[in-house]
């Protein structure tokens, strides 16, 4: 299978790339609450609870891909940073490490109006669960971190790399993050029937109700 997409840019607030930061972190951990509460339940589908824990893994999910998003939109209007030219070092990466995927699908990141779209592979790896990819997910927060802090010299640490060159590895680890949420979405499509699309349009009519973007 393979699914896109649309994330909406937050243009009725004013994130940064350190305010940013916090939030994908913050959204991490409650996607990790979730799966955890919903393992128990996870051979059980007609349990009462089964949907409703089921819902938070999903919602949880479109909160750290949607911060994914924001992250790109803040670093291309601040920085400078073009994720879409990134695209092709992603899946340059996830082949040197042995990830297959379909190479007949068009995968990229581009800017459609006030939406980020957003079409990257499915992966094919072997036992990969919910918990492994919240680890993963987590994982890979932590190397963003780094570009930001330790590898920026922002930890009091002697700088590693120049400005430009820690937000490009920052805009990198962005799009493994990104990958770790598609993993994540098509297993909850193909094992529990999860519509991407719906649960998509579900979340962005809630950023509305927030009064997060138009």
């Amino acid at each position: 299978m393979f699914e896109a997409i649309h994330l909406p840019k937050l243009n009725n607030l004013s994130p940064t790339l350190q305010s940013t930061l916090l939030k994908i972190m913050e959204e991490a951990g409650e996607l990790a609450r979730a799966v955890l509460h919903f393992l128990p339940y996870e051979q059980q589908p007609h349990a009462k609870v089964f949907s409703e824990l089921l819902g938070e893994v999903s919602g949880e999910l479109l909160d750290v891909a949607q911060t994914c998003v924001t992250m790109i939109f803040v670093m291309e209007d601040c920085y400078g940073i073009q994720a879409e030219a990134l695209i092709d070092v992603h899946l340059t990466k996830l082949e040197a490490k042995g990830y297959g995927f379909d190479k007949s699908q068009c995968y990229r990141i581009e800017t459609a109006g006030n939406f980020k779209y957003m079409a990257l592979p499915r992966l094919n790896l072997d036992q990969v669960t919910l918990l492994t990819t919240v680890c993963k997910i987590q994982e890979e927060i932590g190397e963003l971190t780094q570009y930001l802090g330790k590898k920026a010299g922002a930890s009091g640490e002697k700088q590693e790399l120049s400005n430009d060159a820690a937000l490009r590895g920052c805009a990198c680890e962005l799009l493994d993050v990104a990958q770790c949420c598609f993993t994540m979405m098509y297993i909850l499509a193909e094992r529990y029937q999860v519509d991407i699309k719906t649960l998509t349009q579900d979340h962005v009519a809630k950023l509305r109700r927030k009064g997060y973007c138009a």
